[in-house]
């Protein structure tokens, strides 16, 4: 499958209760019943943790929408600061991902050449469910995850803001925790997920 467009991106998450994300939803008049957008997230790292040591994230990750279904996998490598990732993506095809998902197997491509990151052989470490909408607030898209692993259910506000040395962040940013400001919310990055779950 062809590759994706690398790209540098900053990602804010806040988590938030079930019953505060309740609130900001019908604020901006969305919930999560309005569409089917559903992503089943499959973390992989080396046998021995190596990339969750290094703040690297390889994920495999099967949307399911009203239209289609697609797969992309992504390696996330720490860039400029604690927000900044440097992404690679990689669309697969389904039997691209059942051999990733059921068998380990790296698929070919940028990802797997990127040996000198994974070591070129790496072991699914954990599923995690999310069920996503996006609201608009001013001139930002935000989107509300709810975040399912285990039986229990997690809830996040955030925004993914394209980064890089022409690019102005600043002013979106401060939109979004804007927006938590007016639920009396201090944005308080939440912790990344192939950290928080085990």
């Amino acid at each position: 499958m062809a590759k994706e467009k690398n790209i540098l991106e900053k990602t804010f998450r806040h988590e938030l209760t079930k019953e505060e994300a309740k609130e900001v939803m019908d604020f901006l008049m969305v919930e999560f019943g309005d569409n089917k957008d559903y992503h089943y997230n499959y973390y992989f790292d080396t046998c021995h943790g190596d990339l969750a040591k290094r703040n690297i994230t390889l994920r495999q990750r099967t949307v399911v929408n009203d239209k289609d279904i697609s797969y992309l996998l992504t390696l996330k490598i720490p860039a400029l600061d604690d927000e900044t990732f440097l992404e690679y993506n990689q669309r697969l095809s389904e039997r691209e991902m059942r051999r990733l998902v059921y068998n380990n197997h790296l698929p070919d491509g940028e990802i797997k050449d990127l040996d000198s990151v994974h070591g070129g052989h790496v072991v699914k470490t954990k599923m995690i469910r999310v069920k996503r909408v996006y609201a608009n607030y001013r001139d930002i898209d935000v989107f509300f995850d709810q975040v399912s692993h285990r039986g229990k259910n997690y809830y996040e506000v955030g925004v993914h803001i394209d980064s890089g040395p022409n690019v102005v962040t600043d002013e979106k940013v401060k939109l979004y925790k804007d927006l938590l400001n007016e639920f009396n919310h201090t944005f308080t990055p939440a912790e990344r997920r192939s950290k928080k779950f085990h």
